[in-house]
């Protein structure tokens, strides 16, 4: 049976630079890219949502972009399942899982606490909801319904919430109630967070939403909706496109666009940091330049594989 790789799983707040750590591994080691971004699945939403470029793609492969029409969901056991069947094709000693959506990592190497089969009715209609009412209408509903499940999960996440109304319609227990909290590793894995002290990351963020913005996010919002897309559609529910969508409304003007969208940003940043905290890590890179940050990865990756090595080697 062919052992499994291990998984190095590279996570923090948006603008941290997982991406270009990423890259340089995979330079050095031919380490394969999975994004593991809940957003970067979608296509069409390249600019807002910071891919790579198609010309970085075709010599640098990431996997798991591009996979999802923009009207269509996506939960965190597909994006498992999704991992699972890469893996199987590969013969490589580590696989990179980066993104900055912690709970696909969490899907990925913990697998999901068992929640109740839930009514295909239940669902359209909590869908139905969400794409009639909005995302906010929704949000206060749960708050008020369920404020505990409410404090643990990213509101910003039209999945996310969906999930949680879902499950107390048809169970009438809080989705939190499901959660055992058990934490047994189903791979081989490193999880590291990267992150940067906090008035450089609110500044790297600014910078780049008003590169985004430079680049054509307005734009490129108004294109997905020319192609058909609801303006409710999963894909566009997603950070800074609600922005967008808000100034062709009328309800924003585009001047103070891009400030409605970095203090978006920074406040993503926070809940990405909190969940992480939550979920510590195996090792915390706050603050420390890419040569370092990959001098110390490799370090650990170099251990732990030599270890499981020698572990194997005692079974023979």
């Amino acid at each position: 049976m062919k052992e499994k790789p291990l998984l190095l799983c590279v996570g923090g707040p948006t603008g941290a630079g997982k991406t270009a750590l990423a890259i340089e591994l995979y330079l050095r080691h031919g380490w394969p890219i999975v994004s593991a971004d809940s957003r970067q699945i979608y296509r069409y939403l390249d600019i807002g949502t910071n891919k790579i470029p198609q010309t970085l793609q075709a010599q640098i492969p990431h996997f798991l972009i591009d996979i999802c029409e923009p009207s269509e969901p996506y939960s965190a056991g597909e994006f498992a399942r999704s991992v699972e069947a890469l893996i199987t094709q590969w013969s490589v000693p580590v696989v990179q899982i980066v993104g900055g959506t912690g709970f696909y990592m969490e899907a990925l190497l913990y697998g999901l606490d068992a929640v109740p089969p839930i009514p295909p009715e239940i669902r359209r209609q909590a869908e139905s909801w969400l794409q009639n009412a909005g995302l906010y209408e929704v949000v206060q509903w749960l708050k008020a319904h369920d404020p505990l499940t409410a404090s643990r999960i990213d509101l910003a996440n039209p999945r996310r919430v969906l999930r949680a109304v879902e499950v107390l319609q048809a169970t009438g227990k809080p989705w939190v109630s499901f959660w055992t909290g058990k934490r047994v590793r189903r791979y081989r894995a490193l999880e590291v967070v990267i992150s940067l002290e906090r008035p450089i990351l609110h500044e790297a963020i600014a910078q780049r939403t008003r590169l985004q913005i430079a680049a054509g996010w307005l734009e490129e919002t108004i294109f997905v909706l020319q192609k058909g897309y609801s303006p409710t559609a999963p894909g566009l529910q997603t950070l800074g496109y609600k922005e967008c969508l808000a100034v062709l409304r009328g309800e924003l003007s585009q001047s103070a666009l891009p400030e409605a969208i970095i203090a978006a940003n920074r406040q993503y940043a926070r809940r990405q940091l909190t969940w992480w905290r939550g979920h510590p890590p195996d090792m915390w890179l706050e603050g420390e330049n890419l040569s370092t940050q990959v001098q110390l990865i490799e370090g650990a990756v170099f251990r732990l594989l030599e270890k499981g090595a020698e572990e194997e080697g005692e079974l023979l």
